[in-house]
């Protein structure tokens, strides 16, 4: 049966599922402010980010994301490499959280949720999108594609309509970045109120300075509207952090809280797990999730403009997934890794059916592209606990080794659907015993 045949039965089959099952428990978003939350980047950190902000200022929450899943009681880790699970468990969750006493659920979306119908049946009363870059392009026949299915959040959204929640009216709003370059494309899917963030005037809530260092991030920024200025201190890291606690501060204002309020919050919030986490001294060891060129730029400037001091070294250990999925980011993966870096090591990641030696050597390319030579300042070794071997090998004491491409994931997905146990910083942890 042809693929584009498999992939219509495949979303017929979530719509069906999504619908019966939403029906079936009681549709339980009609109860709940259900926030989804998308994007390239950030998504993942900007719904851990929320969720802490909002159950530190007393509310009971609900979340499903590609880190964590919680039933508005107990947060668990998600370990089925899923951030938008279908078969409506999603409305499953929501039910039990909603039974639990959560007022407010959070959804993390993905494309691919999306153009499958996993969010069928959500009643979404806030949406966000984070940013738009090149991803899923194999899965989505191009970038054009791959935009219109993070547009079918916007567009469920724009079929919302006011709630009563406890005694509340909570009226639909949706979130842009103002600095991003497609935003007009989703405010225009649809008629709801849309606000922005960014460093532009015409956003609702506008940057005005951010400085990172070690100790996290110092901001300011001014509601538009009153055109009152805050500051924050938070000690989570890297300035591109900066546009996803906007979007925090935003959501939190909408459902009531002060400014003054939400900002003490951020002074207090966790590690997000496997985004900018620091896990060792003496080297410096970070580990990250990031898996496609610009967010290895970010991660990347992060470290050399806020860690690396004059006689460090910064040494990256990167792949990049096989399956077929995002093939032209191999090259310039490596790329970026050689020009920002002192030297890099390319090892495997998630190979699936792909050769993983084949991967590595495409992502290679891009590193001697970029000047590197190899066996001087670059490597290219298979097996990814000698990639981590070799890097302590090579660090002093000052030097940073940057770690990327799995973040907090706890396998290593092989052939044949095949799951090895892994996570990167228990393995590099290990080593460093």
């Amino acid at each position: 049966m042809p693929k584009a045949i498999l992939k219509k039965l495949k979303s017929l089959y979530h719509l069906v599922f999504n619908y019966t099952i939403n029906i079936l428990v009681g549709r339980p978003s009609e109860s709940l402010i259900v926030i989804g939350i998308t994007g390239t980047k950030g998504k993942t950190s900007t719904v851990y980010t929320l969720y802490q902000t909002l159950v530190k200022l007393g509310l009971k929450v609900g979340l499903t994301s590609s880190v964590y899943s919680s039933n508005g009681i107990e947060l668990s880790k998600n370990k089925i490499r899923n951030s938008m699970p279908g078969r409506g468990q999603i409305h499953r969750l929501m039910r039990e959280a909603k039974n639990n006493g959560a007022t407010v659920f959070i959804v993390e979306v993905t494309s691919e949720g999306l153009a499958q119908n996993r969010h069928r049946g959500i009643h979404f009363d806030s949406v966000v999108i984070t940013n738009l870059y090149p991803e899923h392009l194999e899965a989505h026949g191009g970038f054009e594609n791959y935009k219109k299915a993070k547009g079918l959040l916007f567009q469920s959204f724009d079929r919302s309509r006011s709630k009563k929640i406890n005694s509340k009216i909570i009226k639909p709003i949706a979130w842009v970045n103002q600095d991003d370059e497609h935003q007009e494309y989703y405010r225009g899917l649809t008629h709801k109120q849309v606000y922005s963030t960014g460093k532009l005037e015409q956003a609702k809530l506008q940057m005005l300075e951010i400085k990172s260092d070690q100790n996290g991030l110092d901001f300011s920024y001014q509601d538009n509207n009153s055109k009152q200025k805050y500051k924050v201190t938070t000690p989570v890291l890297g300035d591109f952090m900066g546009y996803n606690l906007l979007f925090v501060i935003g959501i939190a204002k909408w459902l009531g809280y002060d400014y003054k309020s939400i900002n003490r919050v951020l002074n207090n919030l966790n590690d997000i797990p496997g985004r900018m986490n620091k896990v060792a001294t003496n080297p410096t060891i970070f580990v990250d999730y990031a898996h496609i060129p610009e967010a290895l730029e970010k991660v990347y400037q992060t470290i050399n403009n806020s860690f690396k001091g004059r006689s460090s070294k910064t040494i990256a250990i990167l792949g990049s997934c096989g399956g077929g999925r995002d093939t032209w980011k191999r090259s310039p993966m490596g790329k970026v890794a050689g020009q920002m870096n002192d030297y890099v090591i390319i090892t495997d990641e998630d190979p699936y059916d792909e050769n993983p030696q084949a991967i590595i050597d495409e992502v290679f390319s891009g590193v001697l592209e970029a000047g590197k030579i190899e066996n001087q300042n670059a490597w290219r070794i298979l097996s990814r606990r000698e990639a981590f071997q070799k890097a302590l090998d090579l660090a002093q004491k000052q030097d940073i080794i940057i770690i990327t491409g799995k973040g907090s994931e706890t396998s290593i997905m092989r052939s044949g659907g095949v799951k090895e146990n892994w996570n990167d910083t228990e393995e590099i942890l290990k080593l460093l015993k």
